[in-house]
Parts: structure tokens; sequence; C-alpha cells
């Protein structure tokens, strides 16, 4: 396996291995599963030291509690699923089955007849049919989005998901969650001189964003507002696709 375009030797892999364990010891007290109704729930558990704040590294003075959260941060369920990395500095493509957590933008893998997961941070990685690609935002951050067209231009979703946790009362009963995973959907268009622009699905978003593009697609539907498939059917013909 390449890492940053270097091989891994078992000594490398057992050390990411720890360092992962370390770093990301809060998943490792969460479990993702389905309840009897088969909705997606996301079970952590966690200590609750005097100060009320929830950690998860222990001492003697704190208690354990679990929460249980609506959803998951992951792209989907099974989290782990059959995917490929691939890294652009020397072609290498790796086989493993993938997790992407959408709450901290990390991708872990897991090598074929091997447990552990590894954080890794590969240039592409395709899980299923979805491909994504390694790039800066707008605030110059490192993130992932999923490619949902590429021509000379790329039509590119980020999705993000928030924990919005619910606040008890004293008098509230039932099987009400500690909170739930809220997913935001960012659409973007790349243009082939490497720009990235924030759109809307909406026409008048598009089109200033494509300067101004006259667009036939665009001008067969009424109303300002489109769909993801409009946009895509868009971009495509300002790239000379019919």
């Amino acid at each position: 396996m390449i890492e940053n375009g270097r091989p891994f030797s078992r000594s490398i892999l057992a050390t990411a291995l720890l360092l992962l364990n370390l770093t990301h010891y809060s998943y490792s007290q969460c479990l993702v599963s389905k309840d009897r109704s088969g909705s997606v729930i996301t079970i952590c558990k966690w200590y609750l030291p005097s100060n009320g704040l929830l950690i998860n590294r222990p001492d003697k003075s704190q208690s354990q509690t679990t929460v249980v959260y609506t959803g998951s941060p992951y792209l989907s369920y099974p989290i782990y699923e059959d995917g490929l990395l691939e890294y652009q500095s020397n072609n290498e493509k790796v086989p493993c089955k993938i997790a992407f957590n959408l709450a901290t933008n990390q991708v872990f893998c897991r090598l074929e007849n091997d447990s552990s997961e590894l954080a890794i941070f590969p240039d592409i990685f395709t899980v299923g049919t979805k491909r994504f690609i390694n790039k800066s935002d707008l605030s110059g951050k490192r993130a992932y989005y999923m490619v949902l067209y590429a021509g000379r231009s790329k039509v590119l979703l980020q999705t993000k998901i928030i924990l919005k946790t619910t606040e008890r009362r004293p008098y509230e009963t039932g099987d009400l969650n500690d909170g739930s995973y809220i997913k935001q959907e960012r659409y973007f268009i790349e243009l082939d001189d490497g720009s990235l622009r924030a759109v809307r699905l909406s026409k008048k978003s598009i089109l200033k964003a494509l300067g101004g593009f006259n667009s036939q697609t665009l001008s067969m539907f009424k109303g300002n507002k489109i769909t993801v498939w409009q946009m895509v059917k868009t971009v495509a013909e300002y790239d000379g696709f019919s």
C-alpha cells in the first residue's frame, strides 16, 4: 500500500494504527447499527466528569453514560464498503474496504483479511459508484467532494454531517434520542481554469457561475429552481456536449 507517495511497511502500518487508536479513540466507543424499526442509530459510551462535559478519557472519578443519536456520521450503512484508493503522484490504486466519516471529513481503510482500520488521505477514492476527489475548498481547507459530472468542467457535491443534540426536559418520557446527525449539502462548479464556484440549484446561480452562459437546457424549464440533473446537463452543454 502507498501513503503520501511512499510504500507502507508493516512497521509503518503498525505505527499508523497506533496513532489512529490514540487520535480516534472516541470512535472506538461508538457503534453504528439499526434499531428495531430499521432506522440507523449511533450508540456512544462516554464518561461524565463532575463539570458535566462529555469526554472519552476516563479516570476513577468519572461515571460512564450511554448516548443514542439518530443517524450516522458516515456515508453509508454498513459504514465499510468495497472501494478503491488512488494516489496521483505514482498512479497507485489500492482496493480496500472504505468508511468515509462526513462529520470529520476523514477516510478509513481496511485492507483485505485485516480488521484494523487505518486513517488515510488519498487523492481520490471510489465507493461503489461514488467517486470523491480531494481538493481545497473556498476557505483553503482540504476537503473531499463527490463528482457528479466530469468534463472540461466539473460538478461537485460536498456533504457534511453535523450533530444536533437534544435538550432534555425533566417531564419528557419515551425513547427520545440524545441527538441527530443532520446532513448539509453544497454544490460547486469547477471550471476548466481550476476555479471553484459555489452554486445553488437555481438558474440564476448556475448561469452566474458560468459567466452568463446562454443555456438552451435551462431555457426549456420554467421558474428559477432547477434539479441536480438539470444543473449537470447545463454544465455539460457549457462544455460543448449536447
